[in-house]
């Protein structure tokens, strides 16, 4: 991602580029239309951006959501997501 930091009424924001919906990743191209695989990630971001309801959240918001999603993103049944470390101090910072 990219720090934005053009925007003093917001404040800073990082831009993230989707590049799992490319269409670099979809099986078949046309000009008019695309067979793309499914993003895994839709339904994660859904939630989140469910429980957020705004385009700007805290990172306690953030990381207490995300702590608590509901969806299953693997096979086996993860213990509680314990989010800790440098990646929660960075997303803290911004």
């Amino acid at each position: 991602g990219a720090l934005d930091e053009t925007n003093s009424w917001v404040g800073k924001q990082v831009i993230i580029t989707n590049y799992i919906q490319a269409a670099s990743n979809c099986i078949v191209s046309a000009p008019h239309y695309l067979v793309c695989c499914v993003n895994d990630c839709e339904s994660l971001l859904g939630e989140i951006e469910e429980a957020v309801g705004s385009p700007v959240a805290e990172p306690s918001e953030l990381l207490a959501v995300v702590g608590n999603l509901s969806s299953q993103a693997t096979l086996s049944d993860d213990p509680p997501r314990d989010l800790k470390g440098s990646l929660t101090n960075q997303l803290e910072q911004i």
